[in-house]
């Protein structure tokens, strides 16, 4: 049998090389899951916090992934309702994610962060402020404040600043895990300040609540304002009906209201609201307004809290996977590194993947947030 030539052999062996690059042997792609509302009451605030986070993914997987592996991201439902939640919950962890981002709000993220959790699988929230998965030695991280900072300022400003001394109280009760604490705080900071508050008034909203009569409820003990610990949806919707019926009532609202489009579903029902926010969404740097662009170009929207805490969070998830070492897991990685850039100011860990956000104090003035000290 006749020997091939030097060159045939070359060509030969230089296809063989090039077949251990086929897409069959290229590492296998990162999958992220997100789990936010986007179909039940909080949707709005669910798709911002979505979007921001899909925003970061893009930009990542743009710059060539992370090491060498792009990224896809499993998106999933939860409704803002805890059996739906547990159910896409359980979805994203047989699918054997590499880690999620979300939730949204407190009450899915004490729903879900003992599943992931027990699954060994990282879980980076959103916005949700509950300070009952506070102090847990679990895979549950986030990049916002859990011991309610505004409820302090908020009632600061009402008792010092407008010197109100009675308050009326309406607060949506299927958030419990977020609302009650809140009030709890804020109820303790303005009564330490010589104020009362009237016995606060519970709600649980379904499609036949009644805001009118809600309103109407809370007038009737003649406050000198009323503080509205709901969503950013209800507080617009209770906002309209207070406003109807007392022109220039004096209102305050926690950040989760605030961390949806207040503004643009209250309008100027809205104005003058004390509320509280964790970013300067005005901020004139050149990292914070090359964000903001892209987003409103890749979206159609304006940015607000959501958007910016969903953009946070995978950043900081995406960083962890970039420096990742072997052997290392996820909450090992991010427990190594602990302090990570974010938009506006630095996300530092503690052990239990607690941190600590600034905030601002702020009032609703001409349609947009300006700060109130």
């Amino acid at each position: 049998m006749r020997a091939l030539p030097l060159a045939t052999l070359a060509l030969l062996t230089s296809l063989l090389l090039s077949g251990c690059d086929s897409p069959a042997n290229t590492p296998p792609a990162w999958q992220l899951g997100i789990l936010v509302d986007t179909s039940g009451p909080s949707a709005s605030l669910g798709i911002s916090g979505r979007n921001g986070m899909q925003l970061a993914v893009e930009q990542a997987n743009a710059q060539g992934g992370i090491q060498g592996r792009p990224v896809e991201l499993v998106f999933r439902d939860d409704a803002f309702n805890p059996v739906q939640a547990r159910h896409a919950a359980g979805e994203l962890i047989a699918l054997q994610v590499d880690a999620a981002l979300g939730p949204m709000t407190s009450l899915v993220a004490e729903q879900v962060a003992p599943l992931f959790s027990d699954a060994g699988i990282l879980l980076m929230g959103g916005s949700p402020l509950t300070r009952q998965l506070a102090g847990r030695d679990d895979q549950f991280f986030r990049t916002l404040s859990h011991d309610n900072p505004d409820a302090r300022a908020i009632a600061r400003h009402l008792r010092e600043a407008l010197q109100l001394q009675h308050l009326a109280v309406l607060v949506e009760s299927s958030n419990s895990a977020f609302t009650r604490p809140w009030l709890d705080d804020f109820t303790a900071h303005f009564e330490a300040l010589g104020g009362q508050l009237h016995a606060p008034i519970e709600f649980q909203r379904d499609h036949q609540t009644d805001f009118a009569a809600l309103a109407r409820q809370a007038l009737a003990s003649g406050p000198q304002g009323v503080v509205l610990v709901s969503s950013a949806l209800d507080t617009a919707l209770l906002a309209t009906q207070l406003r109807q019926q007392h022109p220039g009532l004096p209102l305050a609202a926690p950040a989760w209201s605030a961390a949806d489009d207040l503004i643009g579903m209250g309008g100027k029902a809205v104005e003058g609201l004390v509320t509280s926010q964790v970013f300067d969404l005005d901020d004139p740097s050149a990292h914070f307004r090359a964000f903001r662009d892209a987003f409103e170009k890749r979206f159609g929207q304006p940015i607000n809290t959501a958007s910016v805490t969903g953009y946070n969070a995978a950043q900081v998830l995406l960083e962890a996977m970039r420096q990742g070492q072997p052997g290392e897991s996820l909450k090992q990685t991010l427990l190594r590194i602990r302090r990570f850039n974010g938009l506006q100011y630095e996300i530092v860990f503690d052990d239990y993947g607690d941190s600590h956000s600034p905030f601002y104090l702020m009032v609703v003035r001409d349609g947009r947030y300006s700060r109130a000290d």
